[in-house]
């Protein structure tokens, strides 16, 4: 997709290109970026802070309005602070400058901060995926720890949750046990897959290990939220071709 088009051309002087210069440790994609903007992040079409080119920001922008709360270097200059985002520097590139996908960041973001023991939380509807993903974990040396959403087997009125059928026992989702059960197990890090929306935020809570998403929980777009964004119109959800 040309990413000029997602602004209107009436306005802009000419068009920049930016891109990744030396090794290929970042992606290089090439983006066409207008050179005015006018308002915040929300109205944003130069996106020239990722440049660190000040003067082609709105004087609104908040790298100029808030730099007090947006450049704060010292903020990642702590050991561990420093180690964690040096590891997600390096996680798009292999050591063949071969581009990883999702799964493969997660093996080495394991590895790279010492973490054996993978938690990994999902949605009984990708129960396959799960599986998978834990068989994958293993074969990399990993000791992945897998708990359903349905663990506990707690009953939707036992909760005060409505059912389609009353006299159909069925199980609530439970990402307060899926989380007591990491927690027992001591994992160091929990990767989520397609929690409902809402169940996710309550398992990051009760999760003492740090939480990432690996799959998004999407049913009408196969858990691919991102095509909504680059679909023709509002609701329509087909992507626009790339």
């Amino acid at each position: 997709m040309d990413i000029e088009s997602l602004w209107p051309s009436e306005g802009f002087t000419k068009a920049a290109r930016v891109r990744t210069e030396g090794p290929p440790r970042r992606s290089n994609l090439w983006m066409t970026i207008p050179e005015r903007t006018t308002g915040s992040c929300a109205t944003c079409v130069t996106a020239a802070s990722a440049r660190c080119d000040l003067a082609r920001t709105p004087d609104d922008c908040p790298s100029r309005a808030q730099a007090a709360l947006t450049h704060d270097p010292g903020a990642y200059l702590g050991a561990d602070r420093r180690a964690l985002m040096a590891v997600a520097d390096q996680l798009p590139f292999d050591q063949d400058h071969r581009l990883r996908n999702r799964v493969e960041e997660l093996v080495a973001f394991a590895k790279a901060r010492s973490v054996t023991r993978v938690g990994v939380a999902f949605c009984v509807s990708l129960i396959r995926e799960a599986q998978r993903l834990g068989e994958i974990l293993t074969a990399e040396g990993l000791d992945p720890k897998l708990v359903c959403c349905r663990v506990g087997a707690i009953e939707l009125a036992e909760v005060g949750l409505p059912k389609a059928n009353p006299d159909r026992l069925v199980a609530s989702c439970n990402p307060v046990g899926q989380a007591h059960l990491l927690n027992e197990a001591g994992v160091g890090l929990v990767a989520q897959l397609g929690l409902c929306l809402g169940h996710d935020l309550i398992l990051q809570e009760e999760c003492t290990a740090p939480v990432t998403t690996l799959i998004v929980k999407d049913r009408a777009l196969d858990h691919h939220p991102v095509a909504a964004l680059r679909s023709q119109g509002p609701g329509q959800g087909a992507a626009t071709p790339e």
